[in-house]
């Protein structure tokens, strides 16, 4: 009788416990090994709200000639139509498209000595998520064997970036629940934290390159920005929303909400099976340290290189949108106000001045994000 055949499962590590780089560039590494004539493999994001693909995920042996790369949708239309009819494309030479006007990522990509492609887009629930490409040097890499292995793989790297994207929204949920359950209104407008998310990423771009930013620390500060006061269902409504300014007891009752916020995200970490999101340090630290000012006046007193870039990052998207917008309390301020208010604080030492600067350089694009997401 034949004895039983036991094969090396290079896929088994996946059932213990990683964060989600951590299983992408595990199953990367494995493709490599089965194929490594696949040189390089990138996950682009499609945000619905403003129609932009941006760079999120890269792996190669060489450097990204698309760091921080974004671009409309419906400016590169070979990807509109395939996103409009979804199917695996298949490029086993990228100088086909020399008759076509390039676009920035396939001359980027021919520059590197790219040939042959594969691009399959992501959907969940019929909702496109983004762009899945795998790239060799070789032209006419790719054979049906070989497309019908990869297609596997990347359905495979597809799922995990909805469980990776899921477990961000089950935190806003929970929230959400939370606040609905204790009859208390939401405490941060749907349209605030849009807006919030879109400043964010416009000042992490501005700063990618000096800072050497990776396109996945933007990505999921833009993510979590709009839990940056989840503390605030904590604080009673007659603090919340009161037309006037604070007293002092109220001032220090509404400063508790980031530690608050804080423990509320280290519960349902704990509780809800997220533990093993992605960058939820970043997300702690957005929590905790997005009221604090670079001189130590903050609400807890932390100061310069203690507060971390993405809180001071949020904390200049938060008071951006805050002196823009009407609130409770006051009406809204003329960007030219806003401006000379921001650039104080940084003189000041209270705001990071790097991201300030970031937002004085593009009153257009706040003017636009300002009509996208309209109070």
């Amino acid at each position: 009788m034949e004895e039983p055949l036991f094969l090396n499962d290079p896929y088994q590590a996946l059932g213990h416990k990683m964060h989600f780089m951590q299983r992408i560039e595990r199953l990367y590494r494995v493709l490599r090994e089965q194929y490594e004539g696949i040189q390089r493999f990138a996950l682009v994001l499609y945000n619905d709200d403003d129609g932009l693909l941006s760079t999120f995920i890269y792996e190669s042996d060489d450097a990204s000639p698309l760091l921080g790369y974004s671009v409309g949708l419906d400016d590169v239309p070979s990807l509109r139509e395939l996103a409009e009819k979804p199917a695996v494309r298949v490029v086993n030479d990228m100088r086909c498209f020399r008759n076509t006007r390039w676009s920035a990522h396939t001359e980027a990509l021919l520059s590197q000595g790219y040939r042959a492609s594969l691009t399959m887009p992501v959907f969940n629930d019929g909702e496109l998520l983004g762009f899945l490409f795998l790239n060799s040097l070789q032209r006419d890499y790719f054979s049906e064997q070989k497309i019908a292995y990869c297609n596997l793989w990347a359905h495979l790297i597809a799922q995990l970036l909805v469980r990776e994207q899921d477990a961000v929204r089950r935190m806003q949920a929970l929230v959400n629940f939370a606040t609905d359950v204790s009859g208390r209104r939401s405490v941060e407008t749907d349209a605030h934290v849009r807006r919030m998310a879109a400043y964010a990423r416009m000042i992490a771009r501005s700063l990618q390159k000096t800072l050497q930013l990776s396109d996945a620390f933007i990505e999921y500060l833009a993510l979590f920005a709009p839990l940056h006061d989840i503390g605030k269902i904590t604080i009673p409504d007659s603090i919340l929303h009161k037309a006037g300014p604070l007293s002092s007891d109220e001032f220090e009752r509404m400063k508790t909400h980031v530690k608050e916020g804080r423990d509320i995200v280290d519960q349902a970490l704990a509780h809800f099976s997220l533990g093993d999101m992605e960058h939820t340090e970043m997300l702690r630290n957005i929590v905790q340290f997005h009221h604090e000012k670079l001189n130590g006046s903050g609400y807890l007193g932390a100061q310069g290189d203690d507060i971390p870039l993405e809180a001071r990052i949020i904390a200049v998207a938060d008071i951006l949108d805050a002196l823009l917008n009407r609130r409770s309390y006051k009406e809204a301020w003329p960007q030219e106000n806003v401006f000379a208010e921001l650039q104080r604080m940084a003189v000041a030492h209270e705001l990071d001045q790097a991201c300030v600067d970031a937002v004085l350089q593009h009153p257009q694009q706040i003017d636009d994000i300002q009509r996208r997401y309209p109070s």
